[in-house]
């Protein structure tokens, strides 16, 4: 068993936080998990997701039945992902147009910052490795994000007729988008990363749900009576986690 196991379990432990090398593993105690259950995201990272008060006995054994298929999928992942650098030269805001180079200063009295010059990132820190770097980036994501998607969101909203009552950004692992009971939209920063069809699309769809909570044959016409061709971009934002860039999932 990777050491990593137990030193990790550990309620509400962040799913951001960097991985310890080599084997990159992580658990996280999730209050909606009924069972047990193993993510392998594209990087290679690993992520095993257990309810409450999990034993460590027990999430070791379920570990070790599924050993294999965890390694087998993580080479699949790895093999399939192109060669990227561990710190970014630019990051691309596709759905905005925008394309940001990143310039690296180790300064040994600073604080690690993210400093946001237009198009151009200025990032300053002590220690320039991916885990001070990769969580700058995140967390200026979600600033773009959310200066941008929440108006995105609501000038949509206001061509389709379907206004929700608020909209929030955070950067999920799993979702692109949501919709509350309530009416609040949750929308997913990585979005900005995406063409801006497949982040019209993700705005749609969560729309949509403000009339159809749920998936429901109306639900999808009405989503295709905005996007014709949203069956393409639902596979297209299915892949899309298989080329994310590591600072993003690491």
């Amino acid at each position: 068993m990777p050491e990593q196991l137990s030193l990790l379990l550990q309620p509400d432990a962040p799913a951001t936080a960097p991985a310890p090398a080599p084997a990159d593993w992580r658990v996280r105690v999730s209050r909606r998990a009924r069972h047990l259950k193993i993510q392998v995201f594209p990087h290679g990272g690993v992520e095993i997701v257990v309810p409450p008060r999990t034993r460590s006995c027990d999430i070791e054994t379920f570990v070790a039945a599924h050993r294999e298929w965890i390694a087998a999928t993580r080479a699949k992942f790895l093999q399939q992902r192109p060669a990227e650098s561990a710190l970014p030269e630019t990051v691309e805001l596709r759905a905005l147009g925008i394309a940001c180079g990143i310039e690296y200063r180790r300064v040994e009295t600073a604080r690690p910052a993210i400093n946001d010059a237009g198009q151009t990132l200025q990032v300053q820190a002590p220690d320039l490795s991916p885990g001070t770097v990769w969580p700058l980036l995140r967390g200026w994501l979600k600033l773009r994000a959310r200066a941008h998607l929440p108006r995105l969101a609501l000038r949509v909203g206001a061509e389709l007729g379907l206004n929700p009552r608020r909209v929030q950004v955070r950067l999920q692992r799993t979702r692109w988008g949501s919709c509350s009971a309530r009416g609040t939209l949750s929308l997913n920063a990585a979005l900005l990363l995406r063409p801006p069809e497949q982040m019209h699309y993700v705005l749609v769809h969560e729309l949509c749900h403000l009339r159809h909570m749920n998936h429901s044959g109306r639900f999808w016409a009405l989503v295709e009576r905005h996007v014709p061709d949203y069956r393409a971009l639902d596979r297209q934002l299915d892949e899309a986690w298989q080329t994310a860039p590591n600072w993003l999932i690491g």
